[in-house]
C-alpha cells in the first residue's frame, strides 16, 4: 500500500518527466494501479510509462504493458521525450537540418561590434541617491 507521501514525491517526479500530465492525475492513475506492484514497482512502471510519448495521460498506468516490464539488463531504463525545433517541429532541436545550416552564416565579429556600439551608447547607470543629491545641489539645497 502506498502512503499519501510516496504518491505525492511519486507524482512530483513523474511529472517533472511530463509536465504535460497534471498532479492530481498521476495520484489518481497511482492509486489505481497500486494493486499491482510494490510503491517502488509502481513507481519504475510511471517513469517508463512517461518516457513513452505516445503516451497522452498517466491513465493507463493501470493496464498491463511494456511500462510494466523492466528492463534487459544494461538497456535503457526510460525513453527520452525530445525536444522538438520551435521553427521546425518535424526535427529534434538539437541536429535540426534547417537551423545547422544557418549556423554558419552568423558573423560573429559583427554581433561584438553592435553589443559594444550599444554599450557605448547607452546612458550611463547613475544610482538614485547620486541623483537626488545632484537635483539638490542644482536647486542649492
Amino acid at each position: 500500500m502506498m502512503t499519501r507521501a510516496q504518491e505525492v514525491a511519486i507524482a512530483t517526479a513523474v511529472q517533472q518527466l511530463r509536465p504535460d500530465w497534471d498532479h492530481p492525475g498521476i495520484v489518481a492513475a497511482l492509486r489505481a494501479a497500486q494493486a499491482h506492484g510494490t510503491p517502488a514497482e509502481v513507481a519504475a512502471a510511471a517513469c517508463r510509462l512517461a518516457g513513452d510519448t505516445n503516451t497522452r495521460t498517466p491513465g493507463r498506468l493501470k493496464d498491463p504493458g511494456a511500462h510494466w516490464k523492466a528492463p534487459a539488463e544494461g538497456g535503457p531504463t526510460v525513453s527520452v521525450v525530445v525536444t522538438r525545433c520551435p521553427e521546425h517541429p518535424e526535427h529534434p532541436a538539437a541536429r535540426c537540418p534547417a537551423c545547422d545550416s544557418r549556423r554558419g552564416e552568423v558573423d560573429h565579429d559583427a554581433g561584438v561590434a553592435a553589443v559594444r556600439e550599444a554599450l557605448r551608447s547607452a546612458p550611463r547607470y547613475e544610482p538614485p541617491a547620486v541623483k537626488a543629491a545632484r537635483a539638490a545641489e542644482r536647486r542649492g539645497a
